[in-house]
């Protein structure tokens, strides 16, 4: 009777545990939402759904940069490395395997990009509210990567908008 009841306990518990949605799958879900709205007119992707996919931290930082008037740190999307998108490259959309780093997860993505190529960019993620999170984004074809943590150079927009150079 009593191991019945323990089965019965760890039956039980098996039915409440949420089943883990993999880093690369929550990357894929959010560029396949995300690539659209770059294709829009209105080119807005909702924040409740950024926050849904992207780091606290990794959003206030691009808030803060774009509430910096005539900056000009960041050159293009912050999450495609792009200027404009065509719908037809939506469908290049590749996320490659996962791999370990710094407690987080970091994997290739390929977005489309003109003339039938790709443009491969390297995701980072990490855990935050049980969730995996995008926090930092690569453009590894054209080894650049946006400055967003480059504290440096963000006071030095910030400083140049001040005094209105």
């Amino acid at each position: 009777m009593r191991a019945a009841m323990v089965l019965f306990a760890c039956l039980l518990s098996a039915c409440t545990v949420k089943p883990d949605i993999s880093a690369s799958d929550r990357v894929r879900a959010f560029y396949a939402a995300y690539l659209p709205t770059l294709t829009s007119s209105d080119r807005e992707f909702p924040l409740s759904e950024m926050s849904e996919y992207v780091s606290a931290d990794t959003l206030k930082r691009l808030d803060d940069i774009e509430s910096i008037p005539e900056q000009d740190l960041l050159g293009s999307d912050y999450f495609a490395y792009a200027q404009d998108y065509d719908p037809s490259w939506i469908s290049a959309l590749t996320v490659g395997t996962s791999n370990p780093f710094l407690g987080g997860e970091v994997m290739p993505v390929w977005i489309g990009k003109e003339n039938g190529g790709k443009l491969e960019l390297e995701v980072f993620v990490r855990r935050e509210a049980d969730k995996w999170k995008i926090y930092r984004v690569r453009d590894v074809s054209d080894n650049y990567e946006h400055p967003i943590f480059n504290s440096g150079a963000i006071t030095r927009v910030k400083s140049a908008a001040e005094s209105g150079l």
